[in-house]
């Protein structure tokens, strides 16, 4: 494992960077050093800075360089929280703002220009004037004394490598950008499908893939694009990023005292998101007039999305929610009734383009970026997102940590717009609590042929708005658990049509009715289980497809194994390669004799495959089957010997943005290790049909766990580390406690804040 991301451990590397630094140096473009910085370091540095932290006001480090901050006053808090945020993070939040603001061209040159195109027109700023007006004086209050401590450190703070591998000089913030950033961060998760599904929606098959859709719910990377293009188009990628950087998957659980051997209610949750470095997630502890609390925060937005105050541990899945629609313009709209403006977007190393962003009474115009635009035929289509509304959900999330009850953290969440979310609560008197957190149309339901809109439906549609409080919540089940995991969470009319699938909650209802009372490290193996209940029924169903068509010992012995195959992807499993092999050379050959080869992307996604896939097989002729299974089971045999156990060839390895450059990339990559884990297990490490050596870049990235018998067993980690600072190594540290189980203690009490954070910044009389 590399414990930084600075001098890669290959000579010929080694000598060949530091030849490019040279000659980039020499070029006066760039200039990269390579310089790996300890704790000690870190600590040295930011001691160095002038901080002007007022008498009360400190911030303690453990030994993971994860930050607790302790203030008299709630201003002072802020700008301490704000200070540390830019000293780890800067050069990440410098780059996600160029990235909400559409300017990765100024990055990475002429090759992004129809990504900041299409950014500029989903307009991620488009409320955020509005929500500043709205938004109540003590929330103010803390986002401006954020906002001052970001300042504080950047102008003092030196340039990161990476900064200066992209060309970006830092800027100062404004509290519009903090509003922006939340707003990148509640990206529509469909939008990577909607995108998708334009190129296919005037093809003559796209109504039966539709419904098929419809049918069977959609993964975070659902597709209608084949998985064996050379590269998915710029609206699939903006799309598959935004998702990495949005609350797009996550399991999250509640245990009721009655079902825990404490008598106490018992939180866990597992964000699912990109696996890449650094984190998506910071740290955080925090202990001021008003807040005392710990958990994870998304660099930026100086709230805690999951986490645990004295009384109350919270958290959430994404609700995967319908909260966009794109509209279909008649003619008269499209050349009447849009404002026109020209936007000027500077391209690195080039000259800069000019491009048109019109925006119509239903939104921006997607189509007149070139990326969608060419794929759509005559048809002009607007975009109707509900994170152009000015809902605030800085304040309720503000609210919802300092809340003591079940009651109160749903109440605070009526203010959520975007991301939709499923928020779950338990707190110290023993309740457990889920709410539906988000802000939509009042849909009457959706087209069952397209999804795209007419005009007159968008405005019936979106004319009326829904929140929180018009939702079902649940407290207390008699069950004594609530499980989330991006599941359809109620039947409520028009909330959305492309859910997950049953997958992680089924296994893990199974796994509680095994007994009747939870340790929190029985939870948390609950949480870890990489068991998928589908994939054993599917193994066993295609091994009886198989066998009446094989007539070798070893191709029998093969369907054997995978009928006696529990669906346990562990990282030492055989028969997990075995069955994986054999769903990409069925799925291949279906393809050939269904599609002439072209594969739909949906024939790639786990919905398709559990629910689908034996269907379309069985409806085969016998001639066909007996044609490709005993090929099918050979192929997959041979590549699973080849590669004998699944930790062989699925495996994280974590990559800066910097870790895709060509020559340089392993610089600012961790080594890879084996990942246990598919699709839908409760531990995700998600993959599509495996063909060969895999690396998952999406999946679990962090996890909390919370007892509330005890304001001091509070238990995080993160798949990377707290650090963002290229060199640090920090930024990988925590990768070891990962892989071994373990995490670090986020304690609520004063003197046991003072035990495991021993570094001290700060004045404290």
């Amino acid at each position: 494992m590399l414990k930084a991301l600075g001098p890669s451990q290959n000579p010929v590397l080694r000598k060949l960077a530091r030849g490019l630094a040279r000659l980039s140096s020499a070029m006066g473009w760039l200039s990269i050093r390579y310089p790996t910085y300890t704790l000690e370091d870190r600590l040295k540095q930011f001691k160095s800075l002038d901080l002007p932290f007022q008498a009360g006001t400190s911030i303690r480090f453990n030994d993971f360089f994860v930050p607790y901050i302790v203030s008299d006053s709630d201003r002072d808090g802020a700008f301490a929280l704000g200070c540390i945020t830019e000293f780890q993070r800067g050069p990440q939040l410098q780059f996600l703002k160029r990235l909400a603001q559409g300017r990765l061209s100024e990055m990475g040159g002429g090759g992004f220009v129809d990504m900041d195109h299409l950014i500029r027109l989903l307009d991620f700023g488009r409320a955020a004037h509005e929500i500043w007006e709205r938004m109540p004086p003590s929330s103010k209050e803390w986002v401006e004394g954020f906002v001052a401590g970001l300042n504080w450190v950047q102008k003092q703070r030196k340039r990161g490598v990476d900064e200066r591998f992209l060309g970006i000089r830092p800027e100062p913030y404004t509290p519009l950008d903090i509003l922006l950033f939340g707003r990148l961060a509640g990206a529509d998760v469909n939008w990577p499908i909607y995108f998708s599904l334009i190129e296919h929606r005037l093809s003559g098959d796209f109504i039966e893939w539709w419904n098929r859709l419809r049918r069977v719910g959609a993964g975070v990377s659902t597709s209608f694009d084949s998985p064996n293009s050379a590269k998915p188009g710029t609206a699939q990628q903006i799309g598959e990023f935004l998702n990495s950087l949005s609350r797009s998957g996550s399991n999250s659980i509640v245990l009721h005292g009655t079902r825990t051997l404490s008598g106490a209610p018992l939180m866990v949750n597992d964000p699912h998101l990109g696996q890449h470095l650094p984190n998506v997630w910071m740290m955080v502890g925090l202990r001021t007039p008003s807040w005392q609390c710990v958990g994870l925060m998304f660099p930026g937005v100086p709230i805690l999305g999951l986490g645990r105050n004295l009384n109350l541990a919270w958290g959430g899945t994404n609700l995967r929610a319908a909260s966009s629609d794109l509209v279909r313009l008649d003619e008269g709209t499209a050349a009447e009734r849009t404002s026109v403006q020209i936007t000027r977007i500077r391209v690195r190393f080039s000259w800069a383009r000019k491009r048109q962003l019109r925006y119509s009474p239903h939104g921006p115009v997607l189509t007149d970026c070139p990326a969608l635009g060419r794929l759509c035929g005559k048809d002009t289509l607007a975009l109707r997102w509900a994170g152009h509304w000015p809902t605030d959900e800085i304040t309720s999330f503000l609210n919802g940590m300092k809340a003591h009850t079940v009651s109160q953290l749903h109440n605070a969440m009526h203010g959520v717009g975007v991301t939709p979310l499923n928020v779950l609560g338990a707190d110290s008197q023993g309740n457990i609590g889920h709410v539906l957190a988000a802000t939509l149309p009042k849909r009457p339901g959706f087209p069952e042929n397209d999804w795209v809109l007419a005009e007159d439906k968008a405005l019936e549609h979106w004319s009326v708005q829904v929140c929180a409080r018009d939702f079902p919540s649940v407290i207390n089940p008699a069950t004594g658990f609530i499980v989330s995991a991006n599941n359809r969470p109620s039947e409520v009319t028009g909330l959305g049509f492309l859910f997950n699938g049953d997958d992680r909650v089924m296994r893990a209802r199974a796994l509680f009715n095994t007994k009747k009372r939870f340790s929190p490290q029985a939870l948390l193996d609950l949480q870890l289980d990489v068991t998928s209940p589908l994939a054993e029924q599917l193994s066993s169903q295609l091994a009886d497809y198989c066998r009446p068509y094989l007539q070798r010992n070893e191709q029998l012995v093969f369907c054997n194994s995978i009928d006696l195959w529990n669906g346990a992807y562990s990282a030492d499993s055989f028969a997990a390669l075995q069955f994986e092999f054999l769903l990409t050379a069925l799925v291949r050959e279906l393809s050939v004799l269904r599609h002439a080869g072209r594969m739909p992307g949906l024939m790639d996604q786990w919905a398709y495959l559990t629910a689908c896939l034996l269907e379309d097989l069985e409806n085969l002729s016998d001639f066909d089957r007996k044609k490709i299974v005993p090929l099918c089971v050979e192929e997959a045999n041979r590549k699973a010997q080849h590669w004998q156990l699944w930790g062989s060839l699925h495996k994280i390895r974590l990559r800066h943005v910097l870790g895709h450059v060509p020559l340089l990339g392993k610089l600012f990559s961790s080594k890879s290790f084996p990942a246990a884990g598919s699709r839908e297990t409760l531990m995700k490490n998600a993959h599509n049909l495996v063909r060969g050596f895999d690396e998952t870049s999406y999946g679990s990235q962090s996890r909390h766990l919370s007892d509330l018998s005890d304001p001091d067993e509070n238990y995080f980690v993160l798949l990377g580390g707290q650090d963002g600072w290229v060199g640090s190594h920090l930024m990988t540290d925590q990768i070891p406690l990962w892989q071994t189980r373990q995490s670090i203690q986020m304690p609520l009490r004063q003197m046991r804040i003072e035990q495991l954070f021993p570094h001290c910044i700060g004045r404290l009389e």
